[in-house]
């Protein structure tokens, strides 16, 4: 039957034209349907919906078509005025990110922001997550979007700054107004991430009694404002501190019961960190180029630590034992050693998997690869050790030919140790005898990784046209596999596999 001969059928087809196909062809927001028995034209207002339902169903959808379909209905034009989740982002917006014309495409995004907010009502706002360019000499206009979008009912709030051109992130372009929180929207609060601003929360913040994630990323704030802020954050659970420039010294306080995961990484000038929360089950602290004292109590939960920091190895050895005797997994990265580790009685009597990295820029020349043994023998219950060495080889660190150097201590066994990853295996005498030890002595051995590539973007997959890896690892590579033929094959135990990861033929191609 053709179109024209049922009438009924194209009235229903175009009952279910699709919002976004009207929006595209820029219809007019009122949507004219047939023509009924008076000649009059009626309204298209949808399916015959509760609003509210279909206020849900906006909700779900990305800002730009929920600003498409406001065109069409003003049933869609009321779910867009309290959208609840307000993301704005020079690409989210649709704006180029071309370097010349980036001074207009900021002006563009600044109004249109503003154009966007001053029509919605505040009312229902969930998420809100800005992206913000400058100019900082318009943080008024910033201001007064904060104060239409933080209403009580929010949720997470995600400010983003990014400094001028020539400028960088250490500068105080912007201070959040904390009084914005303490408006009753801060007790609604779950999430709230800041990065490249000022927060100066004082004794007057209020209660955020719903936030569970904090993170700050080149905020200015001090360690007194971040202890005000703790105080008054009695449900957090993860907290996350990096770059924050001005704090010396962080207390987490014991009110904190629900926090299991703290983060703390590049505060050039922390000194101290206290953990006094009971129930604290993660670690990560990356310091680099400085000591840091950790005072982490009897810390009873805690099942995992990361931690970067000069001397970790001779400190994680010394400290950890006792004060996070339940530690299940342990990640160290070494970039200076004054000492080799020290054999100690103390143990880990529940960690599971060990990582260490040993980056050599100050280490001395007696620094002993073979002490890290004393982890492993302070690691009864230990399964999985990758070991990842990132030394320069010095000529008196080169295997010799007397085997005997090579034996390691009796008496040792590894019992639950099952799967073994040395990562830029090089003939360090240090290190081939550190391996056979563990060859020796670990009869649960199942798997034993020799990777003589130091550079992880060389030989990663066929998809790969060339492959440029260092030039020492080109150069150290043919001596590893002589040092695995040689001193290492032969002591694999049966029932375990020996994985030897070297060059590929496009590496063995590139000129040394």
């Amino acid at each position: 039957m053709s179109m024209e001969r049922n009438p009924r059928r194209w009235k229903i087809r175009r009952r279910h034209v699709s919002v976004r196909s009207l929006a595209k062809r820029k219809v007019s927001p009122c949507y004219e349907g047939d023509a009924s028995q008076t000649g009059k034209r009626t309204r298209y207002s949808g399916s015959h919906l509760p609003e509210d339902i279909w206020h849900h169903i906006c909700s779900f959808l990305p800002l730009k078509d929920v600003a498409r379909a406001a065109r069409v209905s003003h049933v869609f034009l009321r779910s867009w005025r309290c959208h609840p989740n307000l993301t704005f982002s020079k690409k989210i917006m649709g704006l180029s990110t071309e370097s010349r014309r980036q001074g207009k495409i900021t002006r563009d995004y600044n109004n249109k922001i503003g154009h966007i907010l001053k029509n919605h009502s505040g009312i229902g706002v969930k998420i809100l997550n800005l992206e913000f360019y400058g100019p900082y000499n318009l943080s008024h206009c910033l201001d007064s979007w904060l104060q239409i979008a933080l209403t009580p009912g929010i949720e997470e709030l995600t400010l983003t700054l990014y400094p001028k051109r020539k400028q960088t992130l250490d500068k105080e372009n912007y201070n959040f107004p904390s009084s914005l929180l303490s408006n009753g929207s801060g007790n609604s609060i779950r999430a709230l991430n800041f990065l490249g601003c000022a927060f100066r929360p004082t004794v007057d913040l209020g209660c955020m009694r719903s936030l569970t994630s904090l993170s700050l990323c080149f905020v200015h704030i001090t360690g007194d404002e971040l202890g005000f802020l703790l105080s008054n954050s009695i449900s957090l659970e993860i907290l996350n501190l990096s770059c924050c420039l001005e704090i010396i010294f962080i207390e987490i306080p014991c009110l904190l019961k629900h926090l299991s995961r703290l983060t703390v990484s590049d505060c050039n000038v922390l000194q101290v960190i206290e953990s006094k929360a009971p129930n604290i089950s993660s670690f990560t602290f990356d310091f680099k180029d400085r000591n840091v004292d950790l005072l982490l109590g009897e810390s009873l939960r805690v099942k995992e630590i990361e931690i970067c920091h000069p001397c970790v190895l001779r400190d994680a050895r010394t400290m950890l034992p006792s004060s996070t005797p339940n530690l299940q997994t342990l990640t160290i990265c070494s970039i200076d050693e004054e000492f080799s580790t020290p054999m100690l009685p103390s143990k880990f009597l529940h960690l599971k998997y060990l990582v260490i990295t040993v980056i050599e820029c100050a280490f001395p020349a007696h620094y002993d690869l073979f002490s890290l043994v004393s982890f492993l023998d302070a690691s009864p219950c230990l399964e999985t050790f990758d070991l990842d060495v990132r030394m320069i080889l010095h000529e008196h660190d080169m295997i010799v030919e007397d085997p005997s150097q090579l034996e390691g201590i009796p008496g040792h066994r590894y019992g639950n140790l099952r799967r073994v990853r040395i990562i830029g295996f090089c003939p360090r005498k240090m290190l081939v005898k550190l391996t056979c030890h563990i060859l020796e002595n670990t009869p649960s051995l199942e798997c034993i990784t020799l990777d003589i590539i130091r550079d992880r973007t060389a030989c990663s997959g066929d998809e790969v046209v060339s492959c440029y890896p260092r030039e020492a690892t080109l150069v150290e590579a043919p001596k590893a596999l002589k040092a695995i033929q040689t001193y290492i094959e032969g002591k694999v135990p049966s029932t375990a596999k020996l994985n030897v990861v070297e060059p590929c033929n496009r590496c063995r191609g590139v000129d040394v």
